[in-house]
This record gives C-alpha cells, structure tokens and sequence, in this order.
C-alpha cells in the first residue's frame, strides 16, 4: 500500500499523542565531554519537522487512500489546508524554539516545550473538527478503511519509535573491551 510509506507522516498530522514524538538527538550530542553517553540529553528535545514536500505527498497519499469522491472535495479541501497551516506553524515553532534553546535555562526549556505542545494540541483540534465533518460524510466502506488506516498507523508509529529509541540506546553503550 502506498498509504503505509506516509505513516510516520500521518502519525505525526493526525495523532496528538503522536505528535509530540521527539527526535532523537545526534549521537554526538548525547555524549559528555568524557565521551560517555549523556542519559539526560534527550530531555530537551524538539518534535519532529515534516518537510513542506512531505506533508503534501502525505495529504495526496491520504486522499487516494481514503477513496475521497468528487461530492467529498468541499469537505476534503479545508482538511487538508489545515493540514498545510497545521505543518507551516509546527515549522515555525520548531524552528523558534530550536533558535532559542542554546540560551535557555531549565525551567525555559521546559516551558518552551509546554508551548509548542498547547500551540500542536490547539491545531490537532482545529484539525479534528474537519476531518469529524468529512468523515461524516463517508460511506460505511470509507469509515471502516479509515478507522482502520487510523488504528494501523498508531500501532506502526509507535513500533516505529520504540525501534528507534532501542536503536539509540544500542548506539550509544559502550562497546565491551
């Protein structure tokens, strides 16, 4: 299914709990100036941030995917702009707070983060209340496939994140000598 390449991307658009998944630091990063792995270095992550390309190939691959009809595009259009609007100002968020976090202290970090999560929470609502009314007004086939698509995607995403972290943990322990 070409549906299954754009799943992290679906995950990260339409999951709220999905959305705030962090990236994982550079193996660098996450080490002390002895080289050793930093355990606390994680702590100031920054979510994920889709490129412009990839929320336009997701937005295409969710619209072939959910069988969207000629009769849906009224419904399919503010969707997938809030879609746009939604990964335009993750972007930006992202990007401020990226600018911002070699200076900022704990308690700003934290604060900054708590933010980007009120701002992604706030969009993932917006989001909500459009796909509630095109959802709406799919067919029993479409609601199934699209429950299904929705089920699939948590359950991959988050297989997907614990590899990731597993393979991160793996990364950084210290070879046996």
């Amino acid at each position: 299914m070409m549906f299954r390449r754009f799943l992290p991307a679906a995950a990260l658009l339409m999951l709220p709990a999905m959305a705030m998944a962090a990236d994982q630091q550079p193996a660098a990063a996450a080490q002390t100036e002895a080289g050793k792995p930093n355990p606390t270095a994680p702590l100031a992550h920054t979510p994920r941030d889709p490129e412009p390309e990839q929320v336009e190939a997701h937005i295409k691959a969710l619209h072939d995917e959910l069988g969207i009809t000629k009769k849906q595009e009224a419904l399919w259009a503010p969707f997938a702009q809030d879609m746009r609007d939604n990964g335009q100002r993750l972007h930006d968020a992202i990007e401020d707070r990226r600018g911002k976090l070699p200076t900022l202290n704990a308690v700003e970090n934290m604060q900054s983060y708590a933010e980007l999560v009120v701002e992604r929470a706030h969009d993932m609502q917006t989001l909500n209340t459009a796909f509630a009314s095109l959802y709406d007004s799919f067919s029993k086939k479409q609601r199934k496939h699209a429950d299904t698509l929705f089920r699939e995607g948590d359950s991959e995403h988050t297989a997907a994140q614990q590899a990731k972290a597993t393979e991160a943990q793996g990364s950084t322990a210290t070879p046996a000598q």
